[in-house]
């Protein structure tokens, strides 16, 4: 991965994405890599007064790795994440998962 490729993602998901809940932009330093397949980067948005977001962003230009994943994300996903996330001391931690 590409740093300068990853600065360009964070400060287009700064300027464009806001809270859900609250409407405020996330602070550069809230935006967090938590992995990476191919040109679909994973990312935990942390706003100060809510809790985190997770976000996908795929990057045009580049080919997309096929995962093994083929069905819908259902909320029993998004919740399994969340409680990855949450008990994570590392990325290792997320990615071995």
């Amino acid at each position: 991965m590409n740093p300068k490729e990853l600065q360009k993602i964070f400060q287009t998901v700064q300027k464009n994405i806001r809270c859900p809940h609250c409407g405020k932009q996330y602070a550069f330093e809230n935006i967090h890599l938590m992995s990476f397949s191919g040109s679909v980067y994973f990312l935990q948005l942390e706003c100060e007064s809510h809790m985190p977001m997770l976000a996908s962003v795929a990057v045009d230009g580049k080919r997309i790795e096929s995962t093994n994943y083929t069905g819908k994300i259902t909320a029993d996903d998004v919740i399994a994440a969340h409680e990855i996330i949450t008990k994570a001391k590392s990325l290792t931690d997320i990615i071995g998962s």
